[in-house]
């Protein structure tokens, strides 16, 4: 049993390395890019992206409004760049469907599923992509999937300003892998132990 522990604190241990170097990692491509630069931090405005299904709307209420004209709105951003957080700003007239973006890798023909992220609103009306840091020629963010659906534009911020020491905080499906993966590596490496001790003729 106490083997056991030790293997575990030591798959812990090595986890966390793991995690520390993948951060650290991270910050260098970064600034990397940075001194490229390629890694924009911007506020895009209704001027900066191409809309589609989307027309203007006119409201008393301040600002700059849109209506769906279908069930696909979009906004498109072309730039070759480097993104690692897209913020979205905008309020609707009433309940929508989480907004999401898709990306194209340079020399990529179209947009695929695969390369998606769905927003997290991490404030009233701020809704936040984390693409965990990626090169892209093409950006396209769909808002809604609702048709008819009256909403106030606020902008588009590319990587907003943040803490160095959020490279290392991990998202609920980091932390889930970092919790959940070692008492399996333990487990799989004790079973795989166990059949390999057995003798042969038990084999």
């Amino acid at each position: 049993m106490k083997k056991k522990h030790r293997w575990l604190a030591a798959a812990y241990a090595a986890a966390l390395a793991a995690w520390l170097l993948l951060g650290c990692a991270g910050l260098a491509r970064g600034a990397w890019y940075e001194a490229k630069g390629l890694r924009p931090h911007a506020e895009l405005g209704w001027q900066d992206l191409e809309s589609r299904s989307i027309r203007a709307y006119e409201s008393e209420e301040p600002g700059v409004w849109y209506v769906s004209t279908d069930t696909d709105p979009q906004f498109v951003w072309r730039r070759d760049a480097y993104l690692e957080t897209v913020v979205l700003r905008m309020q609707r007239a009433a309940p929508g469907h989480a907004p999401v973006l898709y990306w194209k890798d340079p020399g990529q023909a179209d947009f695929s599923e695969g390369k998606s992220v769905y927003a997290v609103e991490t404030a009233p009306g701020e809704y936040t992509f984390r693409l965990g840091g990626r090169r892209v020629s093409e950006v396209r963010l769909d808002p809604d999937s609702v048709g008819g659906i009256v909403t106030r534009f606020d902008g588009v911020e590319l990587n907003p300003a943040g803490a160095w020491y959020r490279a290392f905080a991990p998202g609920w499906g980091g932390l889930l892998l970092f919790l959940a993966l070692p008492p399996l590596a333990v487990a799989l490496a004790a079973e795989l132990r166990a059949l390999f001790a057995r003798p042969k003729r038990f084999r």
